[in-house]
């Protein structure tokens, strides 16, 4: 799910609970939301074999 395609809506914000990604662009999403291990899915890309992220944990 998404809307701005940008990291500003903050539409695909999901929590990554397994796996590495790199964040493109963050507009949206606090220090402390990322320090959680929150990410947004528009702008991220896996870094590891597997990623897995919960949409349902926001």
């Amino acid at each position: 799910p998404y809307a701005c395609k940008g990291g500003v809506c903050c539409t695909c914000r999901a929590k990554l609970d397994q796996g590495e990604v790199h964040l493109d662009t963050n507009f949206a999403l606090e220090p402390e939301e990322l320090a959680a291990g929150y990410i947004l899915t528009c702008q991220s890309h896996p870094r590891t074999d597997r990623v897995v992220v919960n949409f349902d944990n926001r």
